[in-house]
């Protein structure tokens, strides 16, 4: 079979994104934003690209690349467009990250993995406005790894492994480990694509922590996954 290979143009991709627009497409809004708000020394295209973003992301099917791409642009800010990054404000003043927590809110809330990720990172630390709350950083690992996301299932396996501890009680679990669920997250992260589930995976058969022990299949996944004996 022949293969063709077709030149980039972006003027032509352009041109066929403003059609697309001019129908209402939420993701030509979206793709059109994030392309005219990465133009260099071009204030009037960065503040066109950004109101496009914000277009996408206010669409009624919520638009969760939109949103999460704003979330990020919040916390991060942007100097060319008087954007003030969430961090040079009071660590300890939440309101200081409403910008952009309430974006990341509705992105998770849509769905998007990587939002979801994000969030249940900030809830296990305490940070970027988020208090901290093991419960709720789990529920957004396990939704996220649900939605495709290797680094979350790796991260709410290692909460399951051991569980997680009261930080002013340390007998008594917040997360109460489940290292057979564990397990299964760092087998799903493996399949996904991640070198650091295979490696937990590994580290299971070889303690039997979660699975039957069996030396055997830890030394076959590193062989086949790692080429090691």
């Amino acid at each position: 079979n022949a293969v063709i290979l077709l030149s980039r143009d972006v003027d032509a991709a352009l041109v066929s994104f403003e059609k697309a627009m001019e129908l209402g497409d939420a993701d030509a809004m979206y793709f059109v934003g994030v392309h005219y708000l990465s133009s260099e020394d071009d204030t009037l295209a960065q503040k066109e690209g950004l109101d496009l973003i914000e277009q996408a992301a206010a669409d009624p099917h919520f638009h969760d690349g939109a949103l999460y791409y704003l979330a990020l642009l919040y916390l991060n800010g942007h100097k060319a467009l008087g954007i003030a990054a969430c961090e040079t404000g009071d660590h300890n003043n939440n309101t200081s990250y409403e910008p952009f927590c309430s974006r990341l809110d509705q992105a998770a809330a849509a769905g998007h993995a990587d939002a979801l990720f994000l969030r249940g990172h900030s809830h296990y630390y305490g940070q970027h406005g988020y208090s901290q709350n093991y419960q709720s950083a789990l529920e957004d690992f396990l939704q996220a790894a649900d939605g495709g996301h290797a680094d979350a299932a790796v991260s709410a396996g290692a909460m399951l492994h051991r569980g997680v501890s009261h930080p002013d009680e340390l007998s008594r679990f917040v997360i109460p480990p489940n290292q057979a669920k564990a397990f299964e997250l760092y087998q799903h992260a493996g399949e996904l694509g991640s070198e650091d589930g295979w490696r937990n995976v590994i580290a299971c058969y070889l303690t039997g922590e979660g699975v039957a022990k069996s030396p055997n299949m830890a030394k076959y996944i590193a062989k086949t996954i790692f080429d090691q004996d």
